[in-house]
């Protein structure tokens, strides 16, 4: 069964995607593209040595003045800064660095036609992504480019990672208790598990609903940091999410994300920013604004594909 959507649902939908300010690029077909030949450098020829006659000495009373030395000035970040988070765009741009993890990922056997995902129930494949697997969409017309991503991360879509569970969390998915006993071995952390199991170049991090509000700040980022760090060390790009609810109440575990996003260069998918114009965020105010309604989930998983077809061009490039 197709999804239908409503007229309403379309335009918020499309208003959104086009507001990104980045226009998804066409590229050619991943498989009809090709590296570039491997160019031959003759050495160049030796130069002729020339002696340059030395500057004259200084004669009596005269002194010889220092030369001047250039002190190299760092490059300003202009990135914005986490405190603005809510301003960052839903669909990011990837930074250089993680070009460099992503072919240091190639080398290390990582899959490109595979992502994953660590979060929640709400990242679960019953409600987020499965549709593109099982043919349950319709593209919009000015949409079609879509398609091409659809068919390169096949697969992916339905695919219900070791990381991904009813109440998980941050710490949870650095537990070994968390990981499923009959895939996993004994000490290894989900996110260790997921990677050996899947072999995913990009990973998607939707968490922070199921922190516990009496733990502090610092230490939510910490461990954000540490799976992170576990993604990076293994040639994964983690791929940072915001959320649409405010169960913390200040928007503190968005604001987490947009930090470690900052300090590691990650790109950051802001879904907050995505469904902020829906009636009540797209949450269903019946189950305590925890739970997207059907409109949330409309944005929700078109947005996330808008998300992985502009990784994924960008990524390309990065192999040219």
């Amino acid at each position: 069964m197709h999804i239908k959507r409503k007229s309403l649902t379309i335009a918020i939908i499309l208003l959104i995607i086009f507001s990104v300010g980045c226009s998804p690029k066409l590229t050619a077909s991943p498989d009809a593209a090709t590296k570039p030949a491997v160019s031959t450098v003759s050495p160049a020829p030796t130069p002729t040595k020339t002696i340059e006659p030395s500057p004259p000495l200084p004669t009596a009373g005269e002194t010889s003045q220092p030369t001047e030395t250039l002190t190299p000035t760092a490059t300003p970040d202009l990135r914005p800064l986490p405190e603005s988070w809510q301003t960052w765009p839903i669909i990011p741009d990837l930074e250089p660095e993680m070009g460099a993890v992503y072919l240091t990922g190639l080398s290390m056997g990582r899959d490109p036609n595979v992502f994953s995902v660590i979060g929640d129930c709400q990242s679960s494949p019953t409600y987020f992504l499965s549709i593109y697997d099982e043919g349950r969409y319709t593209l919009p017309d000015d949409m079609a480019y879509l398609q091409e991503t659809i068919d390169w991360y096949a697969g992916s879509f339905s695919h219900r990672s070791i990381t991904v569970k009813n109440g998980m969390s941050a710490p949870g998915a650095l537990n070994p208790l968390w990981a499923e006993p009959d895939l996993c071995d004994s000490k290894e952390t989900p996110v260790e598990c997921e990677i050996r199991l899947s072999n995913p170049s990009l990973v998607l991090i939707s968490l922070g609903t199921n922190w516990n509000p009496s733990s502090s700040q610092a230490q939510y980022i910490d461990y954000l940091s540490q799976i992170v760090e576990s993604l990076l060390e293994n040639g994964v790009i983690p791929v940072l999410s915001t959320k649409a609810d405010n169960v913390e109440g200040d928007y503190s575990r968005n604001l987490a994300m947009a930090q470690v996003a900052y300090d590691y260069h990650l790109p950051l998918w802001n879904f907050w920013a995505a469904v902020k114009d829906l009636p009540n965020q797209g949450l269903d105010d019946t189950r305590e604004d925890l739970y997207l309604k059907h409109d949330g989930w409309d944005v929700r998983n078109l947005s996330a594909l808008v998300l992985l077809d502009q990784l994924h061009r960008q990524l390309l490039e990065f192999e040219d």
